[in-house]
């Protein structure tokens, strides 16, 4: 086990490097890094949430309503608040597994049809970008409600889940384009390495549900649908998405505990020598691109701390 960084304020929000090598973070609820897991040398990115890496190791991130790109000791702006639509902020963005692609949220867009009936006339909306600046941005017509959007592998498809006390917990599966391909029930999504399963969690803790793809296409006479039951907690629901140790086996945090859970029905079994991630609404806890490295953020003496542990 390996100790990256600590802060009295917390570490969370960590993405990987596509070769493993760099994990980005907020540290001090809105200070975006970046630490060299080999070296453990740490750099500040700036002011910001919600970061990622590009094909080229860039980082991009939301700041001050924008979307940026942080390129060696460089900075630049992807998506700026008057793009698209005039005065929405652009937040929340998430990098394609490839690199090469971002969605994010377009917030406070006028709608006219819900102003024909009689509705809330501003939406959220998801709007993607190519990350090296190639493509325009685009504005998608797809709504967005809440929860982190989420990529398939192949990062031709994304999706994002959303709560609300009407439909409940939800996840959309959008194609690259934006049309939407399914719907299902479920909150902080996480797909498999071969892109057929999503594992999430529903409303509540101590359940894991897993959908499989039989043919790949998720429409609903595609889907089975599989219900893990966790050992009793004290129920609450984390901020961490269910992580795939493969594309059978699946790592999830649920009431201060680790567990694995084998796809095949076997009992769930609690990972003791793991580190439990803290649990603060937010992911607290991220695997690497190959998945033999779990990065976590740790109570540590009355502060926290980042460590990074070998899975193997």
């Amino acid at each position: 086990m390996k100790q990256l960084d600590a802060s009295e304020q917390g570490l969370c929000q960590f993405a990987w490097s596509p070769d493993g090598r760099w994990l980005a973070y907020v540290r001090n609820e809105d200070e975006v890094c970046i630490a060299d897991v080999v070296q453990g040398d740490i750099r500040i990115i700036g002011k910001g949430a919600s970061p990622g890496f590009g094909a080229n190791n860039d980082v991009v991130y939301a700041s001050d309503d924008e979307i940026r790109v942080a390129q060696g000791t460089g900075h630049r702006t992807l998506v700026r608040r008057d793009d698209l639509n005039r005065q929405s902020p652009k937040t929340l963005p998430v990098v394609s597994p490839d690199g090469r692609h971002v969605v994010f949220v377009v917030n406070h867009v006028f709608h006219k049809e819900s102003q024909n009936l009689n509705a809330y006339s501003y939406r959220h909306f998801l709007g993607r970008a190519a990350v090296d600046g190639s493509d325009k941005p685009v504005m998608l017509n797809t709504q967005w409600y809440g929860g982190v959007a989420f990529w398939f592998p192949q990062s031709d498809r994304f999706g994002h889940f959303e709560y609300d006390s009407t439909g409940g917990a939800r996840i959309h599966i959008h194609a690259l384009g934006g049309k939407r391909i399914n719907m299902v029930s479920g909150l902080h999504p996480a797909v498999s390495p071969d892109g057929r399963r999503i594992a999430c969690k529903p409303r509540t803790a101590q359940n894991v549900v897993v959908y499989t793809a039989k043919e790949g296409l998720f429409t609903d006479d595609d889907l089975e649908t599989a219900v893990f039951r966790i050992p009793e907690s004290d129920a609450r629901l984390t901020g961490n998405s269910p992580q795939w140790l493969d594309n059978r086996y699946v790592l999830v945090d649920e009431g201060g505990r680790l567990f694995r859970i084998d796809t095949r029905k076997e009992d769930p079994t609690e990972m003791k020598k793991l580190p439990v991630p803290v649990n603060r609404g937010v992911s607290t806890m991220c695997l690497s691109p190959d998945r033999s490295l779990l990065a976590v953020e740790v109570a540590h003496n009355d502060a926290f701390a980042l460590h990074v542990v070998p899975l193997s």
